[in-house]
């Protein structure tokens, strides 16, 4: 089997381990891979054991979809059998670049974007040639009350590797510090985060926040936080592809908005034993108030100041909240799942047999 993984700048810049990880897995699984990735990516930042095809992305959607299409000569010439295009703003292309290969496509769906966009693209899709890979149940349950009961719509979870390192318990005395990732787009979700943070920092000082946007420009943050005498206390973190690797290293993690989008920030935050504060998010149900994160329902400043405190105030139980979520994510989310998943979505949309272990 010979599989071209169809990705763009925008996906790749949030689920680029998790990308590195599929190339490898599928590899090791004796798949042929091909990484269809943006030209102006560092090659550097895709993996060597796979092929490379580059594509010319802009800012303009329709002639994104055309540039996709016209990849069926490069793609032909490689053998390729499948394609999986891994983000929803490639599905159009995606669909018409397997039409002229006459390859089955799988669809990756990580958002609830990708719902009215499935109603749009896939009411008539033909079964035998197209499926959905949805990241979470509720995304994929939404998918398929709109497409044709035959068109196969499967959950697989984005897997992260365990890490074998206990949850790391902060020290008295050391300052704590969180990130805070959002969308980066001033609204009343990050106005009552700010209003609890204040409170937090009227307290504790020295606490600092990192505030990490999708791309987002955060200038509106900077003016609210500098209205309420937070500058000394945050900071916008620029985005560069990878750069969230090294917000993993905080104390905790802060989603302020139910985006109604997978991360695999969080699970891999949860796989490292860092603790998460999120707001409720009816399509991601990775986020189990208790278990995996905290979990708040339209909170207030004073909800936010409330768990805030909390988790600076006893180091203990913000470490055995990471512990539980570590737990959780080592038996639901390894990378081997998701990998034998995908591999058997594969076979079943090339027709391929599955082989008897030995």
């Amino acid at each position: 089997m010979h599989v071209a993984l169809l990705a763009n700048q925008a996906w790749l810049d949030e689920e680029l381990t998790p990308f590195q990880h599929l190339v490898v897995g599928l590899i090791d699984e004796r798949v042929r891979v091909v990484q269809v990735v943006p030209q102006h990516i560092d090659t550097e930042d895709v993996s060597m054991f796979g092929g490379l095809v580059p594509w010319h992305e802009t800012r303009v959607t329709v002639m994104n979809q055309h540039r996709i299409a016209r990849l069926d000569e490069p793609l032909e010439a490689l053998g390729v059998d499948l394609i999986h295009a891994l983000d929803g703003r490639l599905w159009r292309g995606g669909l018409k670049l397997a039409d002229s290969l006459g390859t089955p496509i799988v669809l990756g769906a990580c958002s609830m974007l990708d719902i009215p966009l499935a109603q749009r693209l896939l009411s008539r899709a033909d079964p035998a040639k197209v499926a959905v890979a949805a990241v979470t149940e509720p995304i994929a349950e939404a998918i398929r009350q709109h497409v044709g009961p035959d068109l196969l719509v499967q959950t697989i979870g984005t897997g992260v590797h365990n890490q074998s390192t206990e949850p790391p318990v902060r020290q008295e005395g050391e300052t704590f510090c969180a990130i805070v990732s959002g969308n980066g787009v001033w609204d009343s979700d990050y106005d009552a985060l700010l209003g609890g943070i204040a409170s937090v920092v009227r307290r504790r000082p020295m606490s600092q926040f990192f505030f990490d946007g999708q791309g987002g420009a955060q200038h509106q943050i900077w003016k609210a936080a500098s209205a309420m005498g937070l500058l000394a206390n945050i900071s916008l973190t620029p985005r560069r592809l990878g750069h969230r690797e090294m917000l993993l290293r905080a104390h905790a993690l802060i989603h302020p908005q139910a985006l109604g989008k997978s991360r695999s920030l969080t699970l891999r935050a949860m796989a490292w034993g860092l603790p998460v504060i999120a707001c409720h998010d009816p399509y991601l149900d990775y986020l189990i108030d208790g278990q995996t994160a905290t979990v708040l329902d339209g909170p207030t400043p004073e909800d936010w100041a409330h768990q805030l405190q909390r988790f600076i105030e006893d180091p203990k139980l913000t470490a055995a909240m990471g512990q539980r979520a570590q737990d959780w994510v080592r038996h639901n989310r390894p990378t081997s799942h998701q990998i034998a998943d995908v591999l058997d979505l594969y076979r079943r949309m090339a027709g391929q047999t599955i082989p008897f272990p030995a």
